[in-house]
């Protein structure tokens, strides 16, 4: 099957108003790819748009760029220029963080239902089954790349991973494209540069199908990675709450048991997996605590937490603002990295509509509400009562009007302060968001 019919068929998958951005740095694999959906929109109506991310790092860069303006120019494809820094910690990979880097941007990029296109082949599959390897990964690193997944709001695809990079050349040569070459593609201190360079050159010379090989190895890992999950999700190791795992249901398995279910939990909201090490201490140091300990586990920017028998993952994100807002009931209040507070309308019950501005405040100890019927009793003890997750209490929004502390999302509302009869009223919702800033 030739390159352009493949992403015929491809492109079969998606909506007609599907809109596919070509991750485009003007190396001969992205000029590949463009040039073969710029021939795609003579046979079907599709929109592509292109875009370059200027790493900055070449003092080349800015030719590369005006290259791929120009090409995008001549077949008349939107093309979309992003210009970026990398701020590199101590011990930082400087290919991982420009990685993240370009796929941040990326994600943002895409718009509902929208599909990235990246021009990884078969070599590239080869290359990150070898770098798997060399991590220790299991049958999910081994997997390597995906032919698509979900991204964003849309899907991450590579379309030509099923094609080695010499029909790329072919193709290219063929067709008299003109590409950019990348010098650090030959530093060899860079862990693909490496084993493209000196270990899967050898291998071919040895094993001339090797890169069919490792790339058929990835399938058969993924397929077994998609058995093992299913299997995992069927099992009913659910906890009291949605989105949480059971500890003592957990334990009734194998420690390999254990941890398989524990991956797939992660992995199911798109967190990064925890090494050996971190999985291992999960097992011993969460999973074996006493039902009243509060342990905790942290990898790259998430935490696995215990409360009673429940695991739960939290994203960990910078400490939100506590300080005092006041807050107009007909907007949203957003509190950044912590979530969004919004007043809805409704009817006979709820906060009286009367009222239109109340400050928001957080726990500072010794707050003590008034319940009428039971009496008064301590926030403390009330948060325990309603099971307030540990970590969520101090910073969960006290609504008070004044001094009295009339609301909290979900828990409590002050008798006095209730929409009465048919009256309009607004019922108080809180939205946990930790990642959410304000714009």
């Amino acid at each position: 099957m030739s390159l352009l019919h493949a992403l015929a068929r491809f492109c079969e998958q998606f909506d007609e108003a599907t809109t596919y951005w070509i991750a485009y740095s003007g190396g001969l694999d992205s000029e590949v790819l463009l040039s073969l959906c710029n021939q795609l929109r003579r046979e079907i109506n599709i929109d592509v748009r292109a875009i370059h991310i200027n790493h900055g790092l070449s003092p080349h860069a800015k030719t590369w760029a005006n290259h791929c303006q120009k090409t995008c120019e001549r077949y008349a494809i939107n093309y979309v220029e992003v210009s970026i820094q990398l701020e590199l910690k101590a011990g930082d990979s400087l290919e991982q963080v420009a990685r993240d880097k370009r796929y941040t941007i990326f994600k943002d990029k895409l718009a509902e239902g929208d599909v990235l296109f990246t021009a990884h082949h078969e070599n590239d599959q080869a290359e990150t089954v070898l770098l798997q390897l060399l991590r220790g990964a299991g049958p999910k690193g081994l997997a390597a790349m995906p032919v698509i997944k979900p991204f964003g709001k849309g899907y991450h695809a590579r379309p030509l991973l099923s094609f080695p990079r010499a029909d790329l050349e072919q193709y290219a040569n063929q067709h008299n494209l003109i590409w950019v070459e990348d010098e650090s593609n030959q530093v060899r201190s860079f862990a693909r540069n490496f084993i493209r360079h000196e270990i899967l050159s050898k291998l071919a010379s040895r094993f001339p199908s090797v890169t069919a090989t490792l790339a058929r190895t990835a399938n058969h890992c993924a397929e077994n990675q998609l058995l093992l999950e299913a299997f995992s999700r069927d099992m009913p190791i659910q906890g009291s709450r949605e989105n949480t795992l059971s500890v003592e249901k957990l334990l009734q398995y194998s420690p390999e048991k254990q941890r398989l279910f524990l991956r797939t939990f992660i992995h199911q909201f798109n967190y990064p997996l925890p090494n050996t090490k971190k999985l291992n201490a999960i097992l011993k140091d969460v999973l074996l605590a006493k039902r009243d300990k509060l342990p905790m586990v942290e990898w790259d920017a998430v935490s696995l937490r215990r409360h009673r028998d429940d695991i739960y993952l939290v994203p960990i994100s910078p400490a939100p603002d506590l300080s005092t807002r006041i807050w107009n009931l007909d907007q949203a209040l957003v509190l950044p990295h912590l979530g969004v507070l919004k007043a809805t309308s409704v009817q006979g019950r709820g906060l009286g509509a009367d009222i239109s501005r109340v400050s928001v405040r957080f726990r500072q100890g010794g707050e003590v509400l008034d319940l009428k019927a039971r009496g008064r009793h301590t926030l403390k003890n009330l948060f325990q009562e309603w099971n307030v997750l540990p970590w969520e209490r101090d910073c969960m929004p006290l609504i008070f009007v004044d001094e009295t502390l009339i609301a909290i999302a979900g828990y409590f509302l002050h008798e006095d302060f209730m929409a009465r009869g048919n009256a309009k009223g607004r019922e108080i919702l809180f939205e946990f968001a930790p990642y959410i800033v304000q714009t």
